[in-house]
């Protein structure tokens, strides 16, 4: 008799535990559906928000005339909207033609240039206040150091000349002249695949207004990207004057030189 007591017992706990491991299961299992059910509704929130369809667009420019800059990601503007406490900027980046560009939500943001960043002054580094609706157009004026005139690059068989007038604006003194070489039209002091070669000497007799500036005549017979860009007929060419004090330098407009 004590021994069906014993088995009867020990049938109880085993029904008992096999049920709450079934419950744990079963626990388990609707823990699971709610916290996919919750992963999937905070996905399908964040897809729901509704992406910057306004476009602002301008130029960085001087006396009506947009700059010529290095490009790819060199030089930058910081746009702040209002009303929002995150006060971190929106980096806008402008290209080498001097033109940006930037998908933005509709409101009122204030944009600057970014500070110790451009071949320009930093004096009268104004905020420009804009409002933000649809497709919007917004130029900044700033005043650059110099400015490179009547730029020309020439081809003569495999040599090159080039030259230009410098236009000092607000600066105090040219570092170096850059003249470069590339198969693209893409191309600044640190985007080159033909030649960059820079010159140093007595620049300080080009520190003024008229100054006409002569590269030394290179010649690329040696040469064989030089030799390539020929054959294939993609040879262009830029120069750079590069003001002390700047981070970066300012450009002429690219030449298409084959």
């Amino acid at each position: 008799m004590a021994g069906l007591i014993i088995i009867r017992n020990w049938l109880k706990t085993r029904i008992n535990n096999l049920k709450l491991e079934e419950t744990m299961k079963t626990i388990s299992k609707i823990f699971s559906v709610l916290l996919l059910g919750a992963m999937m509704f905070t996905s399908c929130m964040k897809d729901n928000y509704d992406a910057p369809e306004s476009m602002l667009t301008g130029r960085v420019m001087y006396n009506g005339e947009a700059l010529q800059l290095r490009g790819n990601e060199a030089v930058q503007l910081q746009l702040y909207q209002h009303g929002y406490a995150k006060h971190d900027p929106i980096n806008v980046y402008v290209n080498q033609d001097g033109m940006y560009s930037a998908n933005l939500f509709d409101g009122e943001y204030q944009m600057i240039t970014k500070s110790g960043n451009g071949p320009w002054s930093s004096e009268g580094r104004d905020t420009i206040y804009v409002t933000v609706v649809g497709n919007t157009v917004q130029d900044v004026e700033v005043t650059p150091y110099y400015l490179i005139e009547d730029a020309k690059i020439a081809l003569n068989g495999n040599k090159v000349d080039a030259s230009f007038k410098v236009n000092k604006i607000a600066g105090t003194g040219i570092d170096r002249m850059i003249m470069l070489l590339s198969t693209t039209q893409f191309l600044s002091d640190a985007e080159h695949n033909v030649d960059r070669y820079d010159e140093t000497e007595n620049l300080a007799q080009y520190d003024e207004t008229g100054k006409i500036y002569s590269f030394t005549t290179k010649d690329y017979t040696n040469n064989s990207m030089f030799q390539t860009a020929l054959k294939r007929g993609t040879l262009f060419g830029r120069i750079c004057l590069w003001p002390k004090g700047s981070d970066q330098g300012i450009y002429s407009e690219v030449f298409r030189l084959k």
